[in-house]
């Protein structure tokens, strides 16, 4: 009898034993195709044409193509659409039976001698490192959807080949300490996974700038000289400061990926291509003070064309003014060599 007993005692522990140790598809169901719509700018000034993007549940497919936009319920052609009047305005899509989130329109009114509005992002990455695919994917969402987010790489750590020793000292100072990590216009952080949080980014784009920036640049005989004029509609409170990166495109190298719902999957993307990565910072590491009003403000830079550059033709200026409290007014960039004017409203 005793025997018995602990017979069945070993054979209900090999039971729960089992049950426990299978793995999560055992139980795994199919999970039903979603839809999300998301839209270049939320807040935007009457006239303005506004693009919407939309994504599948599935590996983050853009279905744009294959779905209809409604605008406060009306069908429009296409996947943008002009809003001529002040209001808000309710826009989903539909694929199919399915039917998306609403993302809400405000158009308002802007104040004459108003500047357009760009967004900051800089992205602490690593081609080591397996994560920050979720974040660099995020980026490549964001351009998809608007050209007014400027978006500058930077790498740390694990003997990353895009590591600048500026880059190090920006990330101390900005108290990074790990990789992926996303911030937005100098005081908000990216939440990840940031693919999935792009209208984190897109939300912070207004209508309208009180600051504005235009931006010129000569290379002649490995000498890089640069103009960076900023004005403003209105004073602004305190203490500002102008920040100028140069950035370049077209990077290559082996990406790591540990995601295995983007980038189809692959555990170490080949050519994996780099945009707007950190090559110098040409002003103070945080910043150079200048004017907090007027409308003739000009700042002047001349410096040997950094050697880390592989090309000058893939080389950008990325420039922002920041106030007393570290945010960033309003961004803009140009190739080097370009002529980037004021941009009014």
């Amino acid at each position: 009898m005793k025997r018995s007993a602990v017979l069945s005692a070993l054979v209900s522990a090999l039971f729960i034993f089992q049950s426990c140790t299978k793995t999560e598809s055992d139980f795994s169901v199919a999970t039903p195709e979603t839809i999300s719509i998301q839209a270049s700018s939320l807040t935007v000034a009457p006239g303005t044409v506004v693009a919407f993007t939309v994504l599948s549940s599935k590996n983050n497919e853009n279905v744009t193509t294959s779905s209809t936009v409604y605008v406060n319920g009306t069908a429009v052609a296409g996947s943008s659409y002009t809003f001529a009047s002040v209001g808000t305005f309710a826009v989903y899509a539909t694929k199919g039976s399915i039917t998306s989130n609403v993302a809400t329109i405000n158009v308002v009114t802007t104040p004459a001698g108003s500047f357009v509005h760009n967004v900051l992002v800089e992205e602490y990455s690593g081609t080591w490192c397996g994560n920050c695919p979720r974040l660099l994917y995020g980026v490549d969402l964001l351009h998809q959807q608007t050209q007014k987010a400027f978006v500058v790489g930077i790498h740390l750590f694990g003997g990353d080949p895009f590591i600048t020793s500026q880059g190090n000292d920006l990330a101390a100072m900005r108290g990074v300490s790990g990789v992926p990590t996303g911030s937005i216009n100098r005081t908000k952080s990216w939440t990840g996974p940031q693919y999935e949080n792009v209208p984190q980014v897109v939300n912070e784009i207004k209508a309208s700038a009180n600051t504005g920036l235009a931006l010129s640049s000569t290379l002649v005989s490995g000498s890089l000289n640069i103009s960076v004029k900023i004005a403003y509609k209105q004073a602004v409170s305190g203490n500002t400061k102008l920040t100028v990166y140069l950035v370049e495109d077209n990077l290559k190298h082996t990406q790591r990926n540990y995601s295995s719902n983007i980038y189809g999957g692959l555990p170490n993307i080949a050519n994996f291509n780099y945009n707007g990565v950190l090559r110098a910072v040409i002003s103070s590491l945080d910043g150079d003070a200048i004017p907090n009003s007027g409308d003739t403000n000009e700042k002047a830079y001349g410096v040997t064309f950094p050697a880390n550059v592989s090309s000058a033709a893939n080389a950008k200026l990325i420039v922002f003014v920041t106030d007393a409290g570290g945010n960033v007014l309003n961004v803009q960039q140009a190739k080097v060599g370009e002529v980037k004017d004021f941009e009014r409203l």
